[in-house]
């Protein structure tokens, strides 16, 4: 992967991890990290219909509010035909200055709904018009795996996105802790992308065509405008190209000698995060043309269905057991949890799939035919990119964010963009305590142990592959910090890592019990078409 002469110092402290994997241990028993990105929901909405996790303390409500009326959520099935508005301007609204109450106000498509009164939700509207006010429905059993995911192993009370906006800015998250255009001291580097793709269709990142925008959030004002232009071509000088250069965890982690693999469904997606970034992409006539793209670099997979050939699913010799240290695993739209087409209801089994084949299962509860033994080394962070316009209850500025915009103590950093609602997280490994619930059902204080962002899972990663009690990282300048430096749930030594109070790795690793319950089989992520008559290769989303 080529560097940034930016980017040495940092790098740097990559290089000293390195040097310190071969003097001893990783930090945990942990070899292996798998972060699931789903997307578009939050706890209220992905959990309202878990009774059992409700009674054993997860703060999840069954009203919301708009401009003073109450409205209770209803169930309504996962494949929602409706897509509420995600964007940052829906974001503002919904947060109402704070109000929590403005998720009525929240426009959304409905293309594919028969009932075109779905379009309003507003102050005493009959319930069942007012999507934004939902929660999934379990009546067929579809969320099992997530519910038997959260009750044996740990859930996150209060988890928030980074970010106040959709998809694309949050996979930049998730990927390297900013969806920034450049690192300090360059123009710009205090903006933050904060919306997805404008208009329909196209692709995202380096290979986009010449006309596209990413809006961007001035830190001064929290106006959008496109402000910044790439130095590099194509296309030379346009306001707002989403093409950025700056580093992310993934160098962190080859600097330090720990390898990693981004499995993804298309390269310009707004999904695919590396295809943004100059350096790993390296964009030749439309295609990202980098070391570590097909067909001959091996870190990104553009076949999300790979990662299960990789934990040991349906192959033979070498295509099997190559799990790297680190990977992000991106769905397709079919089973991504993604409102807005009837159908696509894969999400929870595609889920099951890769937590019950790390431990060596596939979703009938037989064993695969090839042990990769996965399972006594691994941690398998769930969680989802974005609130989806759905209503949560939980004020994020006021909680996680210090009562003002922006990262607490970060002078600055942050402001306009930071923090957004919360979004579910899953904490599943054999040193996870069974049945954790992370954080009091009610009132919240933060900075504290119970309290995540992006920043918690990027710095977690970091945490489990330094040595000596040593974190990798940062990700970015000491001078104007990334996510991963202002994560609030830091405790004190030894428990002095990002998500520290979901593990006990003083025991022995508990045995692996098989997820049940989903309605799809393993084989249906490796050839989808046997299971999703509408299926189509992933294009890129546009939402």
């Amino acid at each position: 992967m080529k560097r940034m002469q930016s980017l040495l110092s940092v790098l740097a402290l990559g290089l000293f991890g390195a040097a310190l994997a071969g003097a001893g241990t990783f930090n945990t028993p942990l070899r292996h990290v798998i972060v699931i990105v789903q997307e578009n929901r939050t706890p209220d909405n992905l959990f309202g219909g878990d009774t059992a996790l409700i009674s054993a303390g997860a703060h999840i409500v069954p009203n919301g509010h708009c401009h003073g009326t109450t409205i209770t959520l209803t169930a309504w099935q996962l494949d929602a035909c409706f897509n509420p508005s995600h964007t940052h301007a829906a974001w503002l609204a919904m947060y109402d200055n704070g109000a929590m109450d403005g998720a009525c106000d929240v426009s959304m498509s409905a293309e594919s709904c028969n009932e075109k009164s779905l379009h309003n939700c507003a102050a005493g509207a009959l319930q069942e018009h007012c999507p934004n006010y939902t929660y999934v429905s379990n009546s067929s059993g579809l969320l099992n795996p997530y519910f038997q995911l959260a009750a044996q192993y740990g859930f996150a009370n209060y988890m928030f996105q980074t970010n106040q906006g959709p998809s694309f800015p949050a996979h930049q998250f998730l990927f390297s802790g900013t969806s920034a255009p450049t690192a300090y001291p360059a123009q710009f580097f205090d903006w933050f992308a904060a919306e997805n793709l404008g208009g329909k269709g196209g692709n995202n990142g380096c290979i986009g065509s010449k006309n596209s925008v990413i809006m961007e959030v001035d830190p001064a004002t929290g106006d959008e405008s496109a402000g910044y232009r790439p130095p590099y071509a194509p296309p030379a000088n346009t306001a707002g190209f989403p093409c950025y250069e700056h580093n992310t965890l993934a160098d962190v982690l080859e600097s330090a000698g720990v390898s990693w693999r981004y499995y993804t469904g298309a390269e310009g997606s707004l999904w695919t995060a590396p295809d943004a970034i100059h350096h790993i992409c390296l964009e030749n006539n439309g295609k990202c043309t980098g070391p570590d793209w097909p067909p001959t670099g091996t870190k990104i997979s553009l076949n999300p269905g790979q990662v299960l050939t990789d934990l040991g699913v349906n192959g033979t010799g070498t295509n099997n057991c190559q799990l790297q240290e680190v990977s992000w695993v991106i769905p397709d739209g079919h089973w991504s949890d993604h409102p807005g087409a009837a159908g696509h209801d894969g999400g929870p089994s595609w889920v099951a799939a890769i937590v019950n084949a790390v431990g060596g299962y596939d979703n009938s509860g037989a064993k695969l035919s090839i042990q990769c033994n996965y399972w006594a080394n691994t941690a398998i962070l769930i969680t989802w990119d974005d609130w989806g316009g759905f209503y949560d209850d939980v004020n994020p500025i006021a909680t996680i964010g210090g009562g003002s915009s922006g990262y607490p103590g970060g002078g600055g950093n942050g402001s306009k963009y930071v923090y957004g609602f919360r979004v579910p997280l899953l904490v599943v490994s054999p040193y996870a305590k069974a049945g954790y619930i992370s954080g009091p059902a009610n009132n919240p204080t933060c900075p504290n142990f119970y309290c995540h962002d992006f920043g918690s899972i990027l710095k977690f990663n970091e945490y489990v592959f330094g040595q000596q009690g040593k974190a990798l990282g940062p990700i970015g300048s000491s001078q104007w910090p990334n996510a991963d430096s202002f994560v609030q749930d830091l405790g004190n030594p030894p428990n002095n890592y990002s998500l520290y109070d979901f593990f006990d790795f003083h025991g022995q690793p508990r045995a692996f019990t098989p997820i049940t319950g989903a309605k799809y089989a393993t084989k249906c992520f490796l050839k989808p078409k046997a299971c999703f008559p509408h299926f189509l290769p992933a294009a890129p989303d546009s939402d």
